[in-house]
């Protein structure tokens, strides 16, 4: 094929990055919550019976299916763990921190997690995962400062990155402020003599956690900004967990107040 960004025999254009939803499981999540954002569906020949059910599902509500080669699915996804499966949906809208303080005025709580310098996307998918699956109100994010939203951050997710409530913003530290302006604490996961432990603590209603990477950690501005820091306590010999474990396990933790 001449242009490298068609399909075979079609004059169609590969999805934007940040418009497609890539694997069995992620896709379905989003046929079952959201349907009207499935565009097409890209597959190969072939069986599995999770994949036929998928699809059968899809040609029922009208959704498009496109057979191509596995290589394009792979050049398409810029991954091979797409499962032979390559949604384009239709692209979500993400919240600012304005207009989510303002949609979230009247609720007695609400709890907003920040991810600062998350750049590895199994992570930053596992970590959207977890909010969702723990209720949390929206994910606070900057693309300056981190992985961006991709068809590999929607698979780690399972669909996850397509449901829960997204704010993605240019400057954390300016966005702290806002939200304590808006009377929400900003608590920061640090491994830090003066932070609390995590077991027993007692969010405020309005909440920001704020959680960083392994390596780069939370930014000292945000640091220095935040009005309190927990840290989980480790029994074992490993003295720490990675970024998407240790969030898990916080927000788990909120979950039992």
């Amino acid at each position: 094929m001449n242009d490298p960004h068609s399909y075979p025999h079609r004059n169609v254009k590969w999805p934007p990055k940040d418009q497609m939803v890539i694997g069995v499981h992620a896709i379905r999540e989003l046929f079952d919550h959201a349907p009207e954002r499935l565009i097409r569906i890209f597959t190969v020949k072939g069986k599995g019976e999770r994949k036929s059910e998928l699809l059968e599902s899809c040609e029922k509500k009208g959704i498009p299916i496109v057979y191509t080669s596995l290589d394009d699915l792979t050049k398409m996804a810029g991954s091979e763990s797409h499962q032979s499966l390559v949604a384009h949906i239709r692209g979500r809208s993400f919240l600012d921190v304005k207009e989510f303080l303002e949609k979230t005025e009247e609720q007695e709580r609400v709890f907003v997690l920040m991810l600062d310098q998350i750049f590895d996307p199994q992570n930053f998918g596992a970590i959207l995962r977890s909010a969702e699956c723990f209720g949390v109100d929206a994910v606070a994010w900057s693309k300056n400062r981190g992985c961006d939203l991709t068809p590999v951050v929607a698979k780690s997710s399972c669909g996850a990155s397509e449901i829960i409530p997204l704010i993605r913003i240019s400057n954390l530290a300016d966005s702290v402020e806002k939200f304590q302006k808006g009377g929400f604490e900003v608590v920061a996961a640090l491994l830090d003599p003066k932070s609390e432990s995590a077991f027993g603590f007692k969010y405020a209603p309005k909440t920001v956690l704020v959680v960083g990477s392994e390596g780069e950690g939370i930014q000292p501005l945000i640091q220095k900004k935040a009005d309190r820091s927990i840290y989980i306590p480790m029994s074992g010999k490993i003295g720490s967990l990675n970024v998407a474990q240790a969030t898990a396990v916080l927000l788990a933790l909120n979950n039992l107040d």
